[in-house]
């Protein structure tokens, strides 16, 4: 077996401490974030391969193993590659649990009654463990072309929490395939260390961890759920709602005041609040709060641009076109135009 060039005390604490994050954010989502079909899959998805390096670690480094841990370890690696694609499914379309999906797991679901009775001469050693890397392989490819597809459809001026969750689905997908492939790679291949799997892992692990807490948005489902399933609205009538709106908005301007909310603007359709929110989530493909700050940044930008503001400072228009905060009027505008206000006008002036 093929070891990384670097101490064995060194090799293992790194493991570790990839095992203990992973189990970390496992228990994180599962006791600390909302239960929904996301959550909970990506709470299984760190538990299993928190289970699956724990097992690498302790076969390369003990004597001797129990081969029921060593089998848990096994069934639960070929789990991980389904949970991680049911997990991006999802993500990118929220939608019920179906009963269906347990079908993914069967490989796992048939080698749990045989946990004390399979090991590596009588299965793993004589295709089991083969078959199972190359069964990941083909759960990693598809959970790529998923968010290929996903990567696709979010342009520039996707809604920012739809930009967060491309960045995240990429980042997780390059950490999770990373341990898939060396696993392939050791075992199939004979290209890399036994252990090159978990530390990889390891180091992305964090990356995972650092880029979650920062945006923890991402783990908030998709409006279009459960919430609205049950509304009852033809396409003509849904049609003629989303012009409302843009009517309103256009027209009236009622973004400029800062304590504009949706039930303001559920009043002056006039909608219930639950179904204003459904046609922004559905029409336009963003929430409220972005949906708002779009027209604002629209309004600034033009003011920014204009002669007759030359004379009012950029904080005075902001503070117009609805902001509470400069701070949040240059985020917005950064996210949106790409650039600082400060900038944006003088691009602008160069260009007249």
């Amino acid at each position: 077996m093929k070891t990384l060039k670097i101490s064995k005390e060194i090799e293992l604490l790194l493991g570790s401490f990839g095992a203990i994050q992973s189990a970390f954010l496992a228990i994180y989502l599962f006791f600390g974030k909302k239960h929904n079909t996301t959550n909970t899959l990506l709470s299984v998805f760190f538990f299993l391969i928190t289970v699956r390096v724990i097992k690498s670690l302790l076969w390369a480094y003990l004597d001797m193993l129990p081969v029921w841990f060593i089998n848990i370890g096994f069934i639960a690696h070929s789990a991980t590659g389904p949970t991680l694609l049911l997990y991006f499914l999802y993500v990118v379309k929220p939608k019920k649990w179906h009963v269906l999906n347990y079908v993914h797991f069967a490989p796992s679901l048939v080698l749990l009654p045989f946990l004390f009775r399979i090991n590596g001469g009588n299965f793993w050693h004589l295709g089991g463990y083969s078959f199972l890397l190359y069964h990941q392989l083909i759960y990693t490819t598809l959970t790529l072309g998923i968010l290929l597809l996903f990567l696709i459809k979010t342009d520039k001026q996707a809604p920012t929490i739809k930009k967060e969750k491309k960045y995240w689905l990429f980042i997780l997908f390059i950490g999770a395939s990373s341990i898939q492939l060396a696993y392939f790679s050791n075992y199939i291949l004979g290209l890399s260390p036994y252990l090159l799997g978990p530390i990889i892992y390891a180091v992305f692990i964090y990356i995972i961890a650092f880029y979650a807490f920062l945006n923890q948005r991402i783990f908030e489902e998709k409006e279009t759920n459960s919430k609205y399933q049950n509304i009852n609205i033809t396409n003509q009538e849904f049609k003629h709602y989303q012009n409302k709106i843009v009517q309103i908005m256009v027209s009236e301007k009622p973004y400029i005041d800062t304590n504009f909310t949706l039930d303001k603007l559920s009043k002056q359709i006039p909608l219930p609040t639950y179904l204003t929110s459904h046609i922004i989530n559905k029409g336009f493909n963003t929430n409220f709060s972005d949906f708002i700050n779009l027209y604002r940044i629209d309004e600034a930008a033009s003011k920014l641009t204009s002669s007759s503001y030359d004379h009012i400072k950029i904080s005075q228009i902001a503070y117009d076109c609805g902001f509470n905060t400069l701070s949040s009027f240059n985020s917005s505008f950064k996210k949106i135009k790409g650039t600082t206000p400060s900038q944006f006008k003088k691009n602008k002036l160069m260009n007249l």
